[in-house]
């Protein structure tokens, strides 16, 4: 199966199958109010109106199917059908095995719950099998699509995003739209890919540390490139 998403932005997009042309989701992205305890260096903690923004994934049938809640570029909930997550380390099995292996080309390498592993670099994304290593999707942002091969755009904007999938049980493909989308977000910031589209809709986080080395953290942090193991 090959989607396509109808706009650059990933963040507010239709995502279409291009063997039915049918759009399979789409994806939104909208900011709201909310009050936190919130601490504040000249009068403490005390109840504060935040911004906060919200992605919402819907279905073929205008069915709720995923929701994202972040704050800053951080998630920091997220629902999945009927299942929700309390951070992104529920979403990729507890990170507990995250490896950057430094050589030529930097890698990163990122568990899921589904017995795949999501395996990063500056210039591909890409989901396989923990076991076999056996490709079962693949992300190409900003391509041109020439016979069965994605080639980079030779410029920011001039192609598609397009997200191939081999070996993946249907139940299992929302949890893999999300978890790809949130992983191209750390792929860009692990390896300063810019531009970064996704900071106009997320923002700063005001909880992030640079110096940490979990990856909640380099997801909000600056942009640079790792070369160690986490």
């Amino acid at each position: 199966m090959l989607l396509q998403y109808t706009s650059s932005d990933l963040l507010n997009s239709s995502i279409t199958d291009l063997g039915s042309g049918v759009h399979l989701f789409a994806v939104h992205t909208e900011s709201f109010y909310t009050t936190e305890r919130v601490y504040h260096p000249l009068t403490g903690t005390q109840d504060t109106s935040v911004r906060r923004r919200r992605t919402v994934m819907t279905d073929v049938h205008q069915r709720r199917v995923a929701e994202i809640f972040w704050a800053g570029r951080v998630p920091h909930s997220i629902r999945i059908h009927g299942e929700t997550l309390d951070d992104v380390t529920a979403l990729f099995n507890g990170c507990d095995s995250v490896t950057i292996i430094s050589h030529r080309s930097s890698e990163l390498r990122v568990p899921t719950r589904i017995g795949a592993v999501w395996v990063a670099t500056r210039r591909s994304l890409e989901l396989r099998g923990n076991a076999s290593g056996e490709l079962q999707s693949a992300f190409y942002p900003n391509s041109v699509q020439v016979g069965h091969q994605f080639h980079p755009a030779s410029m920011p904007g001039m192609g598609s995003h397009f997200l191939e999938i081999h070996e993946l049980h249907s139940a299992q493909m929302v949890e893999m739209i999300v978890s790809c989308l949130i992983m191209e977000i750390l792929r860009r910031n692990v390896f300063n890919v810019s531009p970064h589209d996704f900071d106009q809709h997320l923002g700063p986080c005001r909880h992030s540390d640079p110096t940490s080395r979990s990856l909640v953290a380099r997801l909000a942090g600056p942009s640079r490139v790792w070369s160690t193991t986490v």
